[in-house]
């Protein structure tokens, strides 16, 4: 894949658009999309919240891998899943293609890949992120997102970063 484009997308546009991968990739697997509304609300707040270590918080809860760990809820201090997600993921989880684990690490790592860090350049590790999960989407014949709409988040503004935006307005589910 010609990452070249990406350079030119901040980083909150790489995220949405590494979002908009997992959504296709829901939709190529036919599942039931109304069943992903809970987590697809809180991986688009990345384009719009404050402080990402919110953001990274609640996104590490939703990998699977992580969530599935625990049978309650009271065996973890969950930072945002509240009990009555957390049964709900628990049980949507139980039988899920393991792409979709795959695919939720691989957005929950672009999310960190700048974390208590400045971008620089073109933000190098974000891009290198990316591109995995590109790859993997590739690999398992899931279509990519047309990338028009995510090049009007720059990666001139705010520092690479990017100005926030409603990212859930770019969702083919919500």
């Amino acid at each position: 894949m010609n990452m070249e484009k990406f350079k030119h997308i901040s980083f909150r546009g790489r995220v949405a658009y590494g979002i908009s991968c997992f959504e296709n990739a829901l939709i190529a697997l036919k599942y039931d999309l109304n069943d992903w509304r809970v987590v697809l609300n809180y991986l688009w707040e990345f384009t719009s919240i404050q402080y990402l270590d919110d953001w990274n918080d609640v996104a590490v809860e939703l990998i699977p891998e992580n969530l599935l760990e625990f049978k309650a809820y009271e065996e973890e201090e969950f930072e945002r899943l509240s009990k009555d997600e957390f049964v709900y993921l628990y049980n949507l989880y139980q039988n899920i293609d393991e792409s979709i684990d795959t695919l939720l690490r691989a957005i929950y790592d672009l999310g960190i890949s700048h974390v208590y860090t400045v971008i620089e350049g073109y933000g190098e590790s974000s891009l290198k992120n990316l591109e995995r999960l590109i790859n993997f989407m590739i690999i398992n014949n899931f279509p990519l997102p047309d990338i028009e709409p995510f090049l009007k988040s720059s990666i001139e503004e705010n520092r690479g970063w990017g100005n926030k935006f409603e990212g859930a307005k770019l969702s083919k589910i919500l």
